[in-house]
């Protein structure tokens, strides 16, 4: 894809998100996907650190449903080799204004169809605490089309602005790996349905969610953390996934 104009990256510090086109094409995009399906076709038998389950907890037991994968390039270290995967780092070092470097989290999420849980409004800072100030940059690629009826990115414009708001274990979920915000303004969200090698991306900061999927087909993402490359103390002090 070509560089970002100055006033693209102008709007992604001034709404906390953009939405980027044309960041890949459909070859390497099918390409990951048959590489993810592996994974999630082998979903019991990954370690219990990689494997999440972002559900609703005690219904039909022993039922994925919302699997989710962690640190799949650590699973599968040739997707660092994507064009995808290396577009993402490049457009991040533009936005970050200097050379840019996996933060070492990734992870895939597969919604299934018809599938009636919102991934709840949060903030990925509030994973690494209150106080977290790190500055990453946050893909979120499908591999596909995505729609608002399948559950595309919503964002909050200027949230990345405040504080780390509050944030506490969603209902009906007795685990704090699904951590949610309350009273999100949400008429002022702005959905992003995309085209297959779209993206967008996002900081820490910004409040965002996904929405139910409500289609035949299952939606699957995969999420990219960079930094700026320079030794640091890792942002995420603990696990927690996202959308």
């Amino acid at each position: 894809m070509p560089p970002l104009t100055a006033g693209q990256i102008q709007t992604f510090w001034t709404t906390g998100f953009l939405v980027v086109e044309r960041l890949t094409c459909g070859d390497d995009l099918g390409h990951i996907r048959r590489r993810l399906n592996t994974l999630f076709a082998r979903f019991h038998e990954l370690p219990g650190r990689h494997a999440f389950d972002l559900g609703d907890e005690g219904r039909h037991a022993g039922i994925q449903q919302i699997p989710e994968i962690n640190w799949t390039t650590r699973l599968i270290p040739a997707l660092k080799r994507t064009p995808t995967f290396r577009a993402a780092r490049e457009l991040a070092a533009e936005l970050l204004g200097g050379r840019a470097a996996h933060t070492g989290f990734d992870h895939a999420i597969l919604k299934p169809p018809h599938n009636g849980r919102a991934t709840p409004w949060h903030q990925d800072g509030a994973y690494a605490g209150p106080d977290s100030v790190a500055t990453t940059v946050h893909f979120w690629i499908p591999l596909h089309d995505v729609s608002l009826e399948m559950g595309c990115m919503q964002f909050i414009p200027g949230s990345h602005l405040g504080p780390i708001l509050p944030h506490h274990p969603r209902a009906h979920r007795q685990s704090a790996h699904v951590m949610e915000v309350d009273g999100v303004n949400a008429a002022r969200a702005v959905a992003c349905p995309l085209r297959a090698g779209d993206a967008t991306v996002h900081l820490p900061h910004t409040l965002h969610q996904t929405g139910p999927n409500m289609t035949d087909d299952a939606r699957v993402a995969w999420i990219l953390e960079f930094g700026l490359a320079r030794p640091c103390v890792p942002w995420r002090a603990w696990l927690g996934p996202r959308s």
